[in-house]
């Protein structure tokens, strides 16, 4: 049984002590667990490096995250800290359990000739095609009431502007493109250089938002709708002080490549003119008038001759109902699910054209490709995917401290994820009637 130091750290006496560890079969000295592989979507601190011999964070298979304990007393703290949430009966914390990973205990590898004790959580992206991930360190201040005046000096230079700015730093994201599908990473160095503008400039990065594209509402509402309910918690929990704690967020790159689709296709939808009544008059006149001609010069020819004529009227005048009645028709949305009824989910334009050298058949191609993409990922994802393709989790719980004043709010937090909750939220505004 592994206990807390007491003496080594006060302030956590009024934790639960930590559980029995879980003891994982012994590797070699050199390399990693079978099993195990290298977080690659470790956004933010040191990653695991064989020639290094660093020790980062690690992925189970089955959705778990390992992640290490490498100074021994801010490990404890974090472990007692997540063995607290499951057996609180507090009501607050009960609440923040639901923005929390689930915690799986703790895990002892050998590692480079070295004996590590590991943070078994559950893994945020786990389940996603092309998962985009960013770490956001919320508080203007990150060093806790324990800290030297040296690592408060060290502490006060690291994301300067941004966090005197906004209250919070970004310390590294990676985010797929969605033209390409290359992957991109900005680590902590990026982010160290953000100013203002760039903090903008890099949350729209990591969005997706271009010039050219505006933002996926689905992505922003449902980012939005957790910081919503996180900041509603800090509005009223008067516990703890968090310092240095972060905002994990990630999406499905695949899935907000769909929902741009859908609303690009919708949006063509509706922005159609609908064909005048005068027109389709004016279509089956053109028709009328044509047949008629062509009665008048069946009159004068031979039995023969005349029925293949009739034979072409009755053809002539069927293909231009069909057309005439395709391009009345060829505004409304047609839209199909798993059982060919109709749904509001996806939608489906028809597309209604003639041979003739005006019309690019290879636009025509991709675009019905890329409906044939999103239709075929609409009918294949399952419900839990279109619904939990956006998460955030609170992430790094080393430097939480019990409150000396309980008749406070957290305004260092709150300061932090309420300007986050405000910049996402200018995403919402269209830029014609943005101030």
């Amino acid at each position: 049984m592994t206990t807390l130091d007491s003496q080594a750290d006060k302030t956590l006496c009024h934790l639960d002590k930590v559980s029995s560890t879980e003891l994982a079969e012994i590797s070699s000295d050199s390399g990693i667990h079978d099993g195990l592989s290298p977080l690659e979507n470790q956004v933010a601190g040191h990653p695991f490096d064989d020639k290094r011999r660093t020790i980062g964070m690690l992925r189970r298979p089955g959705g778990h995250v390992l992640k290490p304990v490498v100074k021994p007393l801010l490990g404890k703290r974090e472990i007692a800290f997540y063995e607290s949430l499951q057996t609180t009966q507090d009501p607050v914390m009960l609440q923040l359990k639901n923005y929390v990973p689930k915690y799986y205990g703790t895990t002892e590898l050998q590692i480079f000739g070295k004996r590590i004790t590991f943070l078994t959580l559950k893994d945020i992206i786990h389940g996603m095609s092309e998962p985009c991930v960013m770490d956001i360190k919320i508080g203007r201040r990150t060093w806790d009431p324990l800290a030297t005046p040296q690592k408060r000096a060290t502490e006060e230079l690291k994301y300067a502007e941004s966090k005197c700015t906004y209250g919070f730093c970004i310390t590294g994201f990676h985010v797929y493109c969605l033209s390409s599908g290359q992957l991109k990473k900005f680590g902590k160095h990026y982010g160290k250089t953000l100013d203002a503008k760039g903090v903008v400039e890099a949350l729209k990065m990591f969005l997706n938002i271009r010039p050219e594209r505006p933002p996926c509402r689905q992505l922003i509402v449902q980012l939005l709708s957790f910081l919503w309910k996180i900041l509603l918690f800090f509005r009223t929990q008067r516990l703890f002080r968090f310092y240095s704690s972060s905002l994990l967020v990630a999406y499905d790159a695949k899935r907000l490549r769909h929902y741009l689709r859908l609303n690009k296709t919708s949006d063509r939808t509706t922005g159609r003119q609908a064909k005048p009544f005068s027109s389709a008059l004016s279509a089956r006149a053109t028709a009328s008038s044509t047949f008629n001609d062509a009665s008048v010069a069946a009159c004068n020819a031979t039995p023969a001759v005349a029925e293949t004529n009739r034979n072409r009227r009755v053809h002539f005048v069927k293909r231009s109902i069909s057309l005439s009645s395709e391009c009345d028709t060829a505004g409304k949305e047609k839209t199909l699910n798993r059982s060919g009824s109709c749904s509001p989910d996806f939608r489906v334009d028809r597309l209604c054209r003639t041979h003739s050298y005006a019309n690019n058949f290879d636009d025509d191609i991709v675009r019905m490709k890329e409906d044939y993409d999103a239709l075929l990922s609409e009918l294949t994802s399952s419900p839990e995917e279109k619904q939990n393709w956006v998460r955030i989790n609170m992430i790094d719980f080393t430097h939480v401290f019990p409150t000396e004043d309980p008749t406070t709010l957290d305004v260092n937090y709150l300061e932090g994820i309420e300007n986050l909750i405000k910049l996402i939220e200018m995403f919402l505004v269209p830029k014609d009637n943005a101030s």
